[in-house]
């Protein structure tokens, strides 16, 4: 047997009763305490107002005619006392005169009942009103209910948004080589930018975009922060950052869920420019005469989260800069953003509105194109675009003594040795890792810094001359930058021996501390000695090899190379020092 709903329960009533006949009041409040309701009596409107204020009626049950206010001119002020509310009113008159009921409805009243009272049909009216307020309580709940939802939706949303910013440290995109622009297509965005230096200021900069957009984009896109800022802090390169960065991405994020992102390194000491992408838009170059380089990031890797860590490709492309140039990295919700007839924005409008404008002004120029474009309308896709300066910058002025000695964390001797065999130094960066156990010795910035680029010199030239073997003559031929990566990468790769030991001590001499640092590394040697006379020849600074070794000479208090020349030794005094050039 099929079940019949019974009628909704609904509670009973506070009616004001308001009734300037002492008879008519008593007989109307029996009847409606009879239906079960709660009465208040009022004699007056005035009396009425006075009550409602406390009683708060449900219902208001008047005669039109009352001595002094009126019923018209009662339900007029408790209508609007009541707004945006709903009060109803009920009408009860002996008079048939239609001009009364216009006057009635007009003032607000809800339904009107003749006197005398038939309580059938004063039970219906009852009744009505009754399930109307019922439902009209069940919606004011439901709307508290929204609005309790609303308020917490929008404390986790402000929580939210302050920890997205907090993890992806906002206040680090004010380095003055950046700008950037970002426009979600919901409140979250699932594009992020970051940027931040390495202890040797190269400037590592991010655009990741993780599949979809909204909230759940956005949290898929926190996994590449912590390897990103973390490595460049220690000082890893790209390639290493993008390989941990996939592992992570790997690791969090559901099937199908993955991170496109461009990852670039630009070193202004070298006028270098590394860039791994995968699965974001080619970047591209701007002089500053606002034309196209003809200088491509044409490689393109998969995206972060898709390929196991044995199967990924960290390789890296590089180009070498002698004239400043913007470097353009871009989401494809960019391109890809369409109008009201379907007509996506574009490489070429993009390209156009970068080239008409200033350098200062092509972020704004793009921004404004894209504007006209949508015209009002909102992107499908979030929308990401950074610009970054490259430059080459020229050889610092040798440093000159002076200053306070610093106070070092921990101002004993000490001693820190590592050893790498072949395999170590294919898949091993060890500065960083020998930096972050010096770091516990010493925690001062600037001379973290000037260490990190004094060992990263060194290492870099025992392993690439002293092991690989490599010839610095190759960077002066024609695109021999990009060439003698290239073979670096391929003897790298093909290395079965070979050595190289670091070894970095703290000594005390002369009532001063100083650093020594020793690099010594399995190959031939070279004439060291010639080599440290170059250094001091005029024309040394026009050749495109010997600037990493000129920057540690200005850097060290002494420099010398050991018979046969595979062997360096690198003084620094831990004091504070400046750059001539610095000095007013």
């Amino acid at each position: 047997m099929k079940a019949v709903a019974g009628p909704i329960a609904v509670p009973a009533l506070a009616i004001l009763l308001v009734e300037d006949d002492p008879l008519d009041a008593e007989l109307t409040q029996l009847e409606l305490e009879r239906f079960g309701h709660r009465v208040s009596v009022a004699r007056s409107g005035e009396e009425a107002l006075a009550l409602y204020a406390s009683f708060r009626p449900d219902l208001v049950v008047t005669d039109i005619s009352l001595p002094g206010m009126c019923g018209c001119e009662l339900t007029r002020q408790l209508k609007s006392r009541e707004h945006p509310h709903w009060l109803p009113v009920l009408f009860m008159s002996g008079t048939q005169s239609e001009s009364s009921l216009v006057e009635a409805y007009q003032a607000g009243a809800d339904d009107f009942i003749h006197k005398p009272i038939s309580r059938p049909v004063l039970q219906a009216k009852l009744g009505v009103f009754q399930q109307r307020l019922h439902l009209q309580r069940e919606a004011q709940a439901r709307e508290r209910l929204l609005q309790r939802y609303r308020d917490q939706v929008e404390e986790e949303k402000s929580v939210a948004l302050h920890l997205m910013h907090r993890l992806v440290n906002a206040e680090l995109l004010g380095d003055l080589a950046v700008s950037h622009w970002m426009r979600p297509a919901e409140t979250y965005s699932g594009d992020l930018i970051a940027a931040a230096r390495t202890p040797g200021g190269i400037l590592h900069v991010l655009l990741a975009d993780a599949t979809g957009h909204g909230l759940a984009a956005s949290l898929a896109v926190m996994p590449v922060t912590q390897p990103f800022y973390r490595m460049t802090e220690k000082g890893f390169g790209i390639d290493a950052i993008a390989r941990e960065m996939n592992r992570k991405v790997a690791e969090l994020l559901p099937v199908g869920r993955f991170v496109a992102a461009t990852l670039a390194a630009v070193d202004s000491a070298s006028g270098s420019i590394q860039v791994w992408n995968g699965g974001n838009p080619p970047p591209f170059l701007v002089n500053s005469q606002g034309l196209l380089s003809s200088i491509t990031f044409a490689k393109a890797h998969l995206p972060l989260g898709i390929l196991a860590d044995e199967d990924f490709d960290a390789s890296t492309e590089v180009h070498f800069i002698e004239e400043p140039k913007q470097l353009v990295i871009y989401s494809d919700g960019v391109v890809e953003a369409e109008n009201g007839s379907g007509t996506p924005f574009g490489r070429e409008r993009l390209l156009n509105a970068l080239l008409s404008q200033e350098r200062e002004e092509r972020l704004a120029g793009v921004v404004g194109a894209l504007d006209a474009h949508l015209a009002g309308r909102g992107a499908q896709d979030d929308l990401s675009l950074m610009l970054v300066h490259c430059y080459h910058q020229t050889a610092r002025s040798p440093r000159i003594g002076g200053g306070t000695p610093r106070v070092l964390r921990h101002s004993g001797s000490w001693q820190v040795t590592m050893s790498l065999s072949a395999d170590d130094i294919r898949n091993l960066d060890p500065v960083p890792t020998l930096m972050g156990v010096l770091s516990q010795f010493n925690r001062d910035k600037d001379h973290g810094s000037h260490i990190f680029l004094i060992l990263s010199e060194l290492y870099n030239n025992a392993l690439d001359h002293g092991v690989l073997g490599l010839d610095s003559g190759l960077k002066a031929q024609s695109q021999g930058f990009e060439r003698y990566l290239e073979e670096r990468g391929r003897r790298l790769a093909a290395l079965r021996d070979g050595t190289v030991d670091l070894e970095v001590t703290q000594q005390h001499r002369g009532g001063r501390t100083e650093l020594v640092m020793r690099v010594r590394d399995s190959g031939p040697g070279f004439d060291h000695a010639a080599f440290m006379a170059s250094l001091e020849s005029e024309c040394s600074g026009k050749v495109p090899h010997g600037r990493g070794i000129r920057l540690v000479h200005s850097l060290c208090s002494a420099l010398h190379y050991c018979a046969p020349g595979n062997e360096v030794i690198a003084y620094y005094d831990m004091t504070d020092f400046g750059y001539a050039g610095d000095r007013q």
